[in-house]
């Protein structure tokens, strides 16, 4: 397929269904805790799309968010998992589909590889600790709690 084609999937359905999952983990953590999700986003910028507290913005490739109620009422380890809650559904996801389709890095085989490869990738980014356009990373949410 021609690079152009395998981009746009990539960015328009993989980048998105990556942030999903990655959303996912912060919004399962925060439940588990027994927080409450005032805002469950895929993408950044206005408000494309609104059921309830979820919702679709025009960047949807770009990112998402998950805004709970609060979380000072969290203990820093429950705070902890909220701000890794995300890398590890992606470290997750990709590890059991990494082993079960003997995933080869830089082998192209179908869109699942590139699933596999942007999910390593979101590991990565989300636990260096920056400030980005977006906002911090959970990285560096991680290091700010424990600068307390």
């Amino acid at each position: 397929m021609n690079f152009l084609v395998n981009f746009i999937i990539i960015g328009l359905f993989i980048f998105p269904f990556v942030a999903f999952i990655h959303e996912t983990g912060h919004a399962f953590f925060l439940k588990l805790f027994g927080g409450k999700i005032n805002e469950f986003s895929i993408g950044n910028g206005k408000i494309l799309w609104k059921k309830n507290n979820f919702n679709i913005r025009n960047a949807y490739f770009a990112g998402g968010r998950v805004v709970p109620n609060t979380i000072n009422w969290m203990s820093t380890t429950q705070k902890s998992f909220f701000f890794l809650g995300g890398v590890l559904f992606n470290l997750i996801s990709a590890l059991v589909l990494d082993v079960t389709t003997g995933y080869e890095l830089g082998v192209f085989r179908h869109y699942l590889d590139s699933f596999i490869f942007v999910s390593y990738l979101n590991v990565f980014i989300n636990l260096v600790p920056l400030t980005t356009i977006f906002g911090d990373t959970d990285g560096k949410k991680l290091v700010e709690l424990y600068k307390r």
